[in-house]
């Protein structure tokens, strides 16, 4: 088995990389066709075997599809490409989409409840021991950007509680959201003290095992997120 030089696969990711900027951007609309390869290889000042790897890497990721003999089509972008998109629809171009946000909290808030129903039916001592700790963690945050980090935290910990794998992979999804937008998601977060009261609710009912409870506090904690927002 043999590898493609590094170099080459380096020039290749930084194509696929400006193409769905352009894309997520809206500078391409679904059922634009791109450049040809040689306009592109001439554009990028690659050859086209970068080019041709480039875009089989957006037609894997759902971005366009490829047509033999035939131009390459932009997808719709939200029924096209897959859940890695997602990172890079928060801020194209460094603003914030605010469209994008509101469809995003809502979907936040189902996950926190529904992690916490989960781990709640599946949870082990040793995981209610260090989710409590966490709260305490987040207690003693001294900024936002650590309340930030440590918040994240404690939603992977109700991940590891819960023992779900799947969910797991889905965590790290909105991992990648996290780390690509950091500075953009502060919002989330009050600027002054931080409520930890359905953080402690959530291991409370977690550690008795109601998942009821469990989810309706992480459901409450996402509202007040999006609450906040609406002011």
């Amino acid at each position: 088995m043999g590898f493609e030089p590094i170099k080459k696969l380096k020039v290749a990711e930084q194509v696929v990389g400006a193409i769905r900027e352009a894309i997520v951007a809206g500078k391409y609309q679904e059922g634009d066709s791109l450049p040809s390869e040689r306009e592109l290889a001439t554009q990028f000042g690659v050859n086209r075997s970068s080019i041709r790897e480039a875009m089989l890497r957006l037609e894997a990721w759902g971005l366009v599809n490829i047509r033999q003999g035939g131009a390459t089509r932009v997808r719709d972008l939200f029924y096209g490409a897959g859940l890695q998109v997602l990172p890079f629809l928060i801020a194209p171009n460094g603003k914030l989409d605010e469209d994008i946000v509101d469809d995003i909290l809502p979907v936040r808030t189902m996950f926190l409840s529904w992690t916490a129903e989960i781990a709640a039916n599946a949870a082990r001592p040793e995981h209610v021991q260090r989710l409590d700790e966490m709260v305490d963690e987040l207690e003693a945050a001294k900024s936002t950007a650590e309340i930030q980090r440590l918040d994240f935290a404690f939603f992977e910990g109700l991940v590891l509680a819960g023992d779900n794998r799947v969910l797991g992979l889905f965590t790290r999804v909105l991992g990648d959201i996290v780390n690509k937008n950091e500075a953009h998601l502060r919002f989330l977060y009050p600027s002054t003290r931080f409520d930890l009261r359905h953080h402690r609710a959530t291991v409370e009912a977690i550690s008795a095992g109601d998942a009821k409870a469990a989810g309706a506090a992480m459901r409450a904690y996402g509202d007040s997120a999006h609450e906040r927002r609406q002011r």
